[in-house]
């Protein structure tokens, strides 16, 4: 597909390396691989050339392409990069680099606000690191960049997020939904941990080393606490709000356990319907994904034709989570938000979920 004079190989070898410094907090890998992701493909099929090779001129029109992809390289949700098939693992054709879900209408993508200066930011540690490396000779984006460095807010869509009254619709829709099938109990489970605890999928998931237990939930002095203590990352204990314990409960008492964990029970947190111990990220995505799709249908079947709710059709845990966040912030200060979130800067904290607020 590419010629060997591009040098595609060396330049992913080189984008691998730079992301495996960033693979500590989750969400912050994501954002760096996709906007590397992007920068490197498009580098290789709109330049055909190398990234160690852009220059000033070059990086002034990725970011311009970024502001506004071709749609062939837009998508309306989120979906994995690769597919198991029997054939084994291949490239899914459905997966494109720029997501435009959340969005009132994808034929007009815009990034959202920020967008453009974090393609900056993170584009500008990437060559800086090559550069430290010897493997490219200048940093392209320092010498682009505008005199304030600041993205044009003009025309940027904000972040449709759900309402606090909306959460609560879908809370109480899949709750009606899980008492005529009980295998909804566990998606209800992992939605109300998402908003009401501002979990990402990573905190619930299993690897092949690891496998969250009930015991994650401790109680201590009369409250519960939430412990995460993943391999290789730094432990974490978030506050159980007293609203999400009956979620727990209610899970629990569906699985034939006692209605709240013991100390040190090794029930793992996740199983699959099969009893399979564990769900690995993506397949947590995928149980929440065809939840909220029920709940969308269910709102329809009985509301009609809502197109309040359609943002229900592209929605994933990141969006649950912001909407989650959202809703906190009506009753929690930045600061104990920022330590829920386990986010690095009170700024962004503040300018994500405050300041329009």
């Amino acid at each position: 597909m590419f010629s060997p004079s591009i040098g595609v190989e060396n330049d992913f070898l080189w984008g691998r390396q730079f992301l495996s410094r960033h693979t500590r907090f989750p969400g912050t890998y994501n954002s760096y691989r996709a906007i590397i992701e992007r920068l490197l493909l498009w580098s290789w099929i709109s330049e055909r050339k190398s990234v160690l090779t852009l220059n000033r001129s070059d990086f002034g029109r990725f970011c311009s392409f970024c502001e506004q992809p071709p749609e062939s390289w837009i998508g309306g949700g989120r979906r994995a990069r690769f597919v198991n098939t029997n054939s084994g693992r291949v490239q899914n054709d459905s997966w494109r680099p720029f997501d435009a879900s959340g969005q009132a209408g994808s034929d007009n993508y815009k990034p959202f606000t920020g967008t453009i200066r974090q393609v900056q930011s993170i584009s500008s540690s990437f060559f800086n690191f090559l550069h430290a490396n010897d493997a490219a000779a200048v940093n392209p984006v320092v010498m682009s960049r505008s005199k304030n460095g600041r993205a044009d807010k003009r025309h940027q869509p904000s972040r449709h997020l759900l309402t606090p009254e909306q959460i609560s619709t879908v809370i109480d829709v899949l709750e009606r939904l899980a008492v005529i099938d009980a295998t909804l109990e566990r998606p209800l489970f992992i939605v109300a941990a998402t908003v009401y605890m501002c979990l990402h999928g990573t905190d619930l998931a299993s690897t092949d080393s690891y496998c969250p237990t009930m015991s994650c939930f401790v109680m201590e002095e009369d409250n519960w606490w939430f412990i995460i203590d993943r391999p290789g990352s730094s432990p974490h204990k978030l506050s159980v709000p007293s609203h999400f314990l009956p979620y727990l409960k209610r899970y629990r008492i569906s699985r034939g356990l006692l209605p709240l964990p013991g100390r040190n029970e090794g029930e793992p947190l996740l199983h699959s319907n099969r009893g399979r111990l564990g769900l690995c990220e993506r397949h947590i995505r995928e149980v929440v994904s065809d939840a909220l799709k029920q709940v969308h249908s269910d709102i329809s079947e009985r509301e009609g034709n809502c197109a309040d709710w359609n943002m229900l059709l592209s929605s994933n845990m990141r969006f649950l989570k912001d909407s989650g966040a959202k809703m906190a912030a009506l009753t929690h200060s930045p600061y104990e938000l920022q330590r829920n979130l386990r986010s690095e800067s009170l700024a962004y904290t503040y300018g994500r979920y405050y300041a329009d607020s």
